[in-house]
């Protein structure tokens, strides 16, 4: 422990003792870190014996704002931390706690940006602290701040709060200020000497002082009159922007010879705006200065953010993280794993796992929610244990995620996924029964969000009523298998936004214990949702292990550290359950799949596609309403009908062979390119339209039976330069004059038949102007597939900040994008090559009102044909005929107004040069499009 020995001191750092190192790394090696005076040089040393008067150098990584997006914060959790101690051996990691809105739009996750934030900021505190003594590395508690005002009072708050928890720990060390902008020294100073005394109540530890000029001043900081004999301070520099010899390291130099220790807890090795490509040279040159040096560094930053300083590209981290160009770089420079060793001192006071619970009789008094002994498969609150997964629905897309448990039926006849199982064989859990689920493979399918399988624990009878556990002080259970959210459920939350923990996957048997401060929520969703846990745990309905991918990734990269996840005697400290054991009748215990394994979603080789909405029927109509019993879905062009209260109208069935649809518009294909991307399709391009051809003949692929349909094959993905996912695209601008949208406020769903790979249908109506256009995610299709597609299905991506209500009266443009993976390798391409789709229909569901009618696209009584530079009509009644002549970027070219007899007549088109165009003529309501060519 620590030279601050006070009793009261040490009981109020308890509630952080429920961890301790589970390996001897560095902190166990050298001890605390201590600034000392070394041959007239401010150096860092141990407190271990073998390091008190020899210069001690760790290198590790600083994390990105922990108040940014999911791509810094996935970052902030044990499962992160336990890769880059295995893969990188880093010995410090840096909490870059973002505190306010002065970087970016935070959206409140800031410590002080809401309650709701700091709530968030001391749940990933403690998880990361955790993680750090688990694996005997230290952490630098960072206030992370860019601003000329450090916050002084709120940090004073903060760190007494940090150093009453941690502080104990020989792994911590406290930042006080991370880039003063703005601030004198004499104001950095001050700052200091108001929060040392507030940490030195609890902790000795190491503390970090920042300089003026993005802490780029260590030699003023030196002498600038920090009250305290344990502080270094800190260089802050990017390599390619601040090369050695430039000023940085001669003022860190002069800073040592003072005899005040540096440490570059932030430095970069691309340029200081942290884009960029990494400098290797610029960079190596200061690795070789810092070893000469013995200055301790972490590197910015362990994130995947678009920048160039970021170490990985992606969040899919279960089976290892995935490196950029500086993570690659910075990995090597990295201190080996041999020669630490155990030099005796104390850190912490964790407990030893407990044994494993025998049963509980019925009656009797427990803190025990379930062991499972009872063999059964209800807890003792009397709730029970099932599974589920995201494709178990469709209310958000349905996904692929499987398991092979097999399905049981509970005592009220509801057929549930069976977690129950005997305790694997050879383990060390000596009790008789265990949760889990086995053979997991996450696929994300066409679910909207990262794929997931829930082992789930209701604790009441009743799903609707909540239990108390108010009482309980700290949750525990013992786990084995994959790494998974802990989540607690409670019925304050109505948004599905629960509070949980990140905990990494384990090969042996590990006991878990949870206190409420380290739970956190998702930062999306209403503020009222958001509270500290301990607000809630009076009206807990469920717990949850949920094994989950990540976003957008390809299943290949989606495989959990364990294919299986064990749960055992879940336990709430500090209540009294009075146990229901043998809870029900036993269940019957079967498989009630069509195999002999139960599987949880797999790719559809049906006809027809079920997205959204029920039916009694085995077609449903996606998201829409129906009062008959026959679901309602797009019929081949070839013989469409019109299903009772229900009226189809085909935009276009292609049945003509050309791209022109029935609303005037053309269909198209584009990619990635212009923003940078190398993605390709096989398409044949030609220079008259110009544009890829997308049209095929029914011959291209004759199980669809029809004429013709559009389509994309050869199907590559290649991000290149594009800083997004890469991808290629079938677009349909709905109207030529592409400045106007086609009014589709009568119909309730789109319909269409695809065939292909997995796809997002998205619709534009000229509102939005960040991309984050309305959408719907469709999965792979083997065979030609019909779906329905309401519009209450169609929804923006979450990122957006600028939410708009689709305007369907004013429909531009339809897209099915076909995307790749953001992050990955070229190797990571579709399963499914090609993306067909045919017969585009406007469904309009109308089971009483008569009087509504359905968009108008009537077959045509005029005729067109291009002759030369002529343009022949035949109108079938005399009136003021309307010619509009658009290019194939949907620019008006020509229009012209005449009277015409019924009959043929002759436009002239010698104005035109030679190309593809599209041509409208209006007769009245009569309408006819098409695309002619001009030689």
């Amino acid at each position: 422990m620590k030279k601050v020995v006070a009793a009261a001191l040490l009981a109020a750092a308890t509630s952080a003792m429920a961890v301790s190192a589970s390996r001897v790394g560095p902190v166990s090696t050298y001890g605390e870190l201590k600034a000392a005076k070394i041959s007239n040089k401010g150096q860092l040393v141990g407190s271990c014996p073998s390091y008190a008067t020899t210069p001690v150098q760790v290198k590790g990584m600083s994390l990105f704002w922990s108040s940014a997006a999911d791509s810094s914060t996935v970052f902030y959790s044990e499962k992160a931390v336990n890769r880059m101690v295995s893969e990188m051996n880093i010995e410090v990691i840096r909490f870059a706690m973002g505190v306010t809105k002065e970087k970016f739009d935070d959206k409140g996750r800031g410590y002080l940006s809401s309650e709701t934030g700091k709530t968030l900021q001391l749940g990933y505190l403690k998880n990361v602290v955790n993680a750090a003594v688990e694996n005997d590395i230290y952490v630098i508690i960072d206030w992370h701040i860019e601003s000329a005002t450090g916050n002084t009072a709120e940090a004073k708050e903060f760190f007494e709060y940090a150093a009453k928890e941690y502080g104990a720990y020989n792994n911590v060390i406290f930042e006080v200020w991370n880039e003063p902008n703005g601030a004198s020294m004499s104001t950095v100073a001050s700052h200091a000497n108001a929060i040392i005394p507030v940490i030195r109540k609890y902790s000795d530890n190491l503390v970090l002082v920042g300089s003026p000029g993005w802490s780029s001043a260590p030699d003023e900081c030196a002498t600038s009159g920090i009250n305290d004999d344990n502080y270094a301070c800190t260089l802050h520099f990017y390599a390619a922007t601040h090369c050695v010899g430039g000023g940085y390291d001669g003022k860190a130099e002069t800073a040592m010879s003072k005899g005040v220790p540096v440490f570059a807890s932030e430095w970069g090795t691309v340029s200081a705006d942290g884009n960029g490509g990494a400098n290797q040279s610029a960079s190596q040159a200061w690795i070789n200065w810092m070893n000469t040096n013995k200055v301790s560094w972490a590197n910015w930053s362990a994130s995947a953010i678009n920048e160039g300083s970021a170490a990985f590209t992606n969040l899919a981290i279960d089976q290892g993280l995935t490196y950029s160009t500086s993570g690659n770089m910075v990995k090597g420079w990295m201190n080996g794993k041999t020669g630490y060793k155990d030099c005796g001192l104390t850190n912490g006071n964790a407990s030893s796992n407990s044994g494993f619970s025998t049963g509980v009789a019925n009656g009797t008094s427990t803190d025990i929610i379930d062991d499972l002994e009872d063999g059964d498969r209800y807890s003792y609150t009397g709730g029970w244990w099932s599974a589920f997964a995201d494709s178990d629905d469709d209310e958000d897309g349905k996904g692929n995620t499987s398991i092979s448990n097999k399905k049981w039926t509970d005592g009220k006849g509801k057929e549930v996924y069976d977690v129950l199982m005997a305790a694997p064989g050879g383990d060390k859990n000596t009790s008789k029964y265990v949760a889990g689920i086995t053979d997991i493979k996450l696929s994300q399918g066409g679910y909207k969000y990262a794929p997931y399988v829930t082992i789930g624990l209701n604790l009441n009878a009743d799903p609707k009523k909540s239990y108390d556990l108010s009482a309980c002080k700290a949750i525990s259970y013992k786990f084995k298998g994959a790494s998974h959210n802990f989540r607690v459920e409670t019925s304050k939350v109505t948004n599905w936004n629960f509070h949980y923990v990140t905990k990494d996957g384990s090969d042996d048997w590990k006991e878990v214990e949870l206190s409420w401060d380290q739970f956190i929520q998702e930062d999306w969703g209403d503020n009222d949702k958001h509270f500290s846990l301990d607000k809630g745990m009076g009206a807990v309905t469920a717990f949850g292990w949920q094994v989950k991918g990540a976003l957008d990734v390809p299943d290949s990269k989606q495989k959990t550290t364990h294919p299986y996840l064990y749960v055992d005697d879940v336990r709430c400290d500090g209540v009294a359950i009075k146990a229901i054991a043998n809870a029900g009748d036993a269940p019957v215990t079967g498989d009630k799949s069509s195999s002999s394994t139960a599987v949880i979603g797999g790719k559809s080789s049906s006809s027809t596609a079920v997205i959204g909405g029920k039916s009694s029927s085995s077609t449903a109509v996606i998201g829409g309403k129906s009062s008959s019993s026959t679901a309602v879905v797009p019929v081949s062009s070839s013989s469409v009908n019109k299903t009772p209260n229900t009226v189809l109208v085909i935009l276009d069935d292609l049945e003509d062979g050309n791209e022109v649809a029935n609303s005037t518009g053309t269909w198209y294909a584009y990619t990635d390119k212009e923003p940078g991307g190398l993605s390709s399709i096989t398409n044949v391009y030609d220079a008259n339209l110009p544009g890829y051809v997308v049209v095929f003949p029914g011959t291209k692929d004759p199980t669809n039976g029809t004429a013709g349909f559009v389509g994309l094959t050869g199907i590559k993905w290649e991000q290149g330069e594009y800083t997004e996912a890469p991808f290629v695209a079938l677009g349909l601008n709905l109207v030529a004059d592409t400045s106007k949208g086609f009014d589709l406020h009568i119909c309730e769903a789109i319909g269409y038949r695809y065939k292909g790979v997995h796809h997002k249908f998205k619709v534009q109506d000229g509102q939005v102007n960040d991309y984050a256009y309305h959408e719907y995610k469709l999965n792979d299709a083997t065979e030609w597939t019909s779906v329905v597609i309401t519009w209450d299905k169609l929804t923006q991506p979450t990122w957006t900040d600028s939410l708009k209500t689709l305007n369907t009266s004013n429909i531009k443009k339809m897209s099915w994008e076909a995307i790749g993976y953001k992050g990955f390798g070229d190797e990571d391409q579709p399963e499914i090559r090609e993306l067909y789709v045919d017969d585009l229909t406007c469904m309009v569901y109308d089971p009483n009102n008569t009087s509504i009618k359905p968009v108008r696209v009537a077959q045509s009584g005029i005729k067109l044909a291009a002759v030369g530079a002529n343009l022949n009509i035949s109108v079938a009644r005399s009136g003021m005929v309307k010619v509009s002549v658009f290019d194939m970027m949907g620019n008006m070219v020509m229009s012209s107004r005449k009277n015409m007899t019924a009959g043929n007549h002759q436009v002239s088109l010698e104005s035109l040069t030679r190309g593809n165009y599209v041509v409208r003529v209006q007769n009245g309501s009569d309408m006819k499009a098409a695309r002619i060519a001009i030689k």
